[in-house]
């Protein structure tokens, strides 16, 4: 835990700004704040089957709250501004961890900042702009590989990690997966957190709930009560198999539940805690208390550090 409780900027953050400022590329006072990294998930994948009979299973939320005194865990969120600059485009990013210790919430965030430009006049003797024919493309490899080696990095080993956001979205969806061992081989537990759905995977291959619903998310909400879960189910690309998940949704309260998903490696490695798991995290979620927007208690907290780095 020693490395953790401070603000870490990335090695090229003040390089770049003052490779703006000597060439006299000035950025807007105002930026469009919190701009999410949005994930089109379109591959060659399909539902494969539902692993347990479809139906609502209880969770206990009472053996939730005496695995959060077990368990290590931690929580991951990140902001971003995106600023739209003549030159070229800038994203200041702020990665939040929060570790949860026996008696507080330790914080690690790490901050970086980016500008992206097509011009190659702007490129010219630049070491720190970098050059971009889609911003937002490579903005989000960055913001993907800082992510990534930032949690292997500060996550503790032999721990749950909590990530806001799906394991497998957009058209960098395979990092995730193709890192996921990376994790494991550190005995960390990465679980992700999908809110607001508009996926119909399993409506549309699920025979007896075809057509019924608008979206999963409409099944699921009226299937669960508060403090249960669905059936597991288990998507699969078809073209690399290795680009799996298994997933379920999970309902707090009398609103929009979750979808929780995990790498296939993840769920057979920790198979015999997953429910423990899901019971925690129903605990976290009942903590956190809005029902308005369900959110786990450190995912919020990691949310509110990394806001404030942004300010």
């Amino acid at each position: 835990m020693e490395n953790l409780n401070r603000l870490i900027l990335h090695p090229d953050f003040e390089n770049t700004i003052r490779e703006l400022s000597d060439k006299d590329i000035f950025l807007p006072h105002y930026g469009d704040e919190n701009t999410p990294h949005v994930f089109n998930f379109q591959t060659t994948g399909q539902l494969l089957s539902n692993l347990e009979k479809i139906q609502a299973y209880q969770l206990n939320v009472q053996n939730g709250c005496e695995a959060s005194k077990k368990y290590l865990y931690s929580a991951y969120d990140e902001s971003i501004i995106k600023f739209a600059a003549l030159e070229g485009s800038a994203f200041f990013t702020a990665h939040s961890l929060v570790v949860v210790g026996e008696n507080e919430y330790i914080p690690v965030t790490l901050a970086t900042f980016n500008f992206y430009t097509r011009s190659e006049n702007v490129l010219s003797k630049s070491s720190y702009i970098k050059f971009a024919l889609e911003p937002e493309i490579e903005s989000k490899r960055d913001y993907m590989r800082d992510r990534l080696r930032f949690l292997l990095d500060y996550t503790p080993s032999r721990s749950l990690l909590f990530i806001d956001g799906p394991l497998i979205g957009g058209d960098l969806y395979t990092f995730l997966i193709d890192n996921n061992d990376k994790f494991l081989k550190k005995e960390i537990v990465p679980i992700y957190f999908v809110k607001n759905s508009v996926s119909n995977i399993v409506i549309e291959n699920i025979e007896s709930l075809k057509g019924k619903y608008n979206s999963d998310m409409h099944w699921v909400h009226l299937l669960l009560r508060p403090g249960e879960r669905s059936s597991f189910f288990k998507y699969e690309d078809q073209v690399n198999k290795k680009n799996s998940k298994i997933f379920c949704y999970l309902k707090a309260f009398e609103s929009s539940p979750q979808r929780i998903e995990m790498h296939t490696e993840t769920y057979s490695m920790y198979h015999d805690s997953i429910e423990r798991i899901l019971e925690l995290i129903l605990y976290l979620l009942l903590v956190q208390g809005i029902k308005a927007n369900p959110q786990l208690r450190p995912i919020a907290i990691a949310e509110a550090y990394a806001r404030a780095v942004l300010k």
